[in-house]
């Protein structure tokens, strides 16, 4: 099999590193020539930094014709300069993929060998990680550090629905560019600081990339640690959010649950005043009338709102409510019986009712959201 040979760019933002770029095109010199089966460049983006830090590239670029230099105008943060930097890479020096690297050697540069032989493996997206077996975070860091960096992953892979990706909020990336970077649009880049390694990251799960994690030591960085944590947490959190604002698929989910909260206050109005206070009845079956209220009140509107793309209409409304009634019988089951156990458990205890009652519109919401999905509506994506 004939390997096409791909041009790689890194690309690396500085900001008075003066003494650190030094010591990585030095190191890079030793590394880069080395990588035969594809051709690799390197592309500093500087900020404009007053130590020189510019000058220094220059002066290298006499004797390495595979160092680039792109200056900033205007300093406006870790995205925007990668967003440059790309930028500029595929349209002035036609990179097939690009690479994000830190300019202070967290990144460890005898690594990138064996990120970009990973492209010959076919894959689309190919993620330094510290989180699978042989990758690692520094055993310097304190406790705190430690603490926000591996629960901080772990928040954005649940919130960004990415279980099979282990290390998310890394900054050691490298991307094909032809039907993945050169279709994303950095006009919309959602952030100008660290979180814009979250957006790129969603981006290209999203179009289909095929992914592959390399494992790596991640190194210890002493500067800036405190304000890094802060800001790099924050930025995250926000632009987490702001993807899923975007997402149809939340989007419908958050409908489905404010459907859920109107028939939740009917149903627990029900079960209040019927079941606790003129006791007509027990709790249990309390729950089921003001249920089947709630099942009447969700269908309509979770089929003209939540649903309206797969809205039914016409005589068919009828077959579809007695089968949306049906399968939700499935979970009223669920809070019967959970109920009936919460008043044997309870002893005549109210606030102990009240919290089996409440676990048990946990576990119905969420079988509500599958059936109504896979059976009702019938949403394929």
């Amino acid at each position: 099999m004939i390997q096409l040979v791909a041009r790689v760019v890194i690309i690396i933002p500085t900001f008075n590193e003066k003494d650190n770029t030094v010591r990585m095109i030095d190191t890079l010199a030793g590394i880069l020539p080395e990588i035969r089966d594809h051709q690799v460049e390197l592309l500093y983006v500087d900020g404009n930094s007053p130590d020189g830090t510019a000058d220094v590239v220059r002066d290298k670029q006499k004797e390495l014709k595979w160092l680039h230099l792109l200056v900033e105008t205007k300093k406006e943060g870790l995205g925007m300069a990668y967003a440059k930097g790309m930028t500029h890479a595929m349209k002035e020096l036609k990179a097939d993929w690009l690479m994000e690297f830190d300019s202070d050697f967290q990144h460890p540069p005898q690594d990138i060998p064996r990120l970009i032989a990973e492209i010959d493996n076919g894959y689309d997206y190919i993620l330094g990680s510290r989180y699978i077996p042989g990758g690692s975070i520094p055993s310097e860091w304190g406790f705190k550090r430690k603490f926000l960096s591996v629960v901080g992953n772990h928040v954005a892979r649940i919130t960004l629905l990415l279980p099979g990706i282990h290390d998310v909020t890394g900054g050691f990336k490298l991307a094909r560019v032809k039907g993945f970077m050169d279709e994303f649009d950095f006009g919309r880049l959602l952030s100008r600081s660290f979180a814009y390694k979250i957006h790129l990251l969603h981006y290209m799960v999203q179009k289909g990339a095929r992914v592959k994690e390399v494992p790596f030591h991640f190194a210890h960085r002493t500067a800036g640690e405190s304000k890094i944590i802060k800001n790099e947490m924050q930025e995250t959190l926000r632009v987490i959010f702001l993807l899923q604002l975007n997402n149809p698929k939340i989007r419908r989910f958050f409908k489905f649950a404010a459907v859920g909260g109107t028939g939740l206050v009917l149903q627990t109005l029900i079960f209040e005043i019927l079941g606790l206070k003129l006791r007509l009845f027990s709790p249990a079956v309390a729950t089921v009338i003001g249920g089947e209220l709630a099942i009447v009140n969700n269908f309509l509107l979770n089929n003209f709102w939540t649903f309206s793309d797969h809205r039914v209409v016409g005589a068919k409304i009828f077959g579809k409510f007695l089968q949306f009634n049906f399968t939700s019988l499935l979970a009223l089951g669920i809070q019967f019986v959970i109920l009936s156990i919460g008043e044997y458990v309870a002893g005549g205890n109210e606030w102990v009712i009240r919290g089996f009652y409440f676990a048990a519109l946990v576990i119905v919401l969420i079988t509500n959201y599958i059936i109504y999905n896979k059976i009702i509506w019938k949403v394929k994506k």
